[in-house]
């Protein structure tokens, strides 16, 4: 997985027609449990998608940088 930052070009993973540039980059806390401890937190992306002309949130997992 590349590091991604705030002005990069991303799209989804399974839907790679939606892309647009990132805005924002944020963490949120796992609401999971486990017996051994908690989860680290969870990074989420804004971006303002071409498709639509929306402001999208999407999980850092499901998005990939383009090159």
């Amino acid at each position: 997985m590349q590091n991604i930052r705030v002005g990069d070009r991303v799209c989804f993973i399974h839907h790679m027609g939606n892309r647009g540039i990132i805005t924002e980059l944020f963490f949120r806390p796992v609401t999971a449990g486990s017996s051994d401890g908690s989860f680290s937190k969870q990074m989420w992306v804004r971006f303002k998608s071409e498709l639509t002309n929306e402001i999208v949130t999407a999980k850092r997992q499901d998005l990939m940088k383009e090159s």
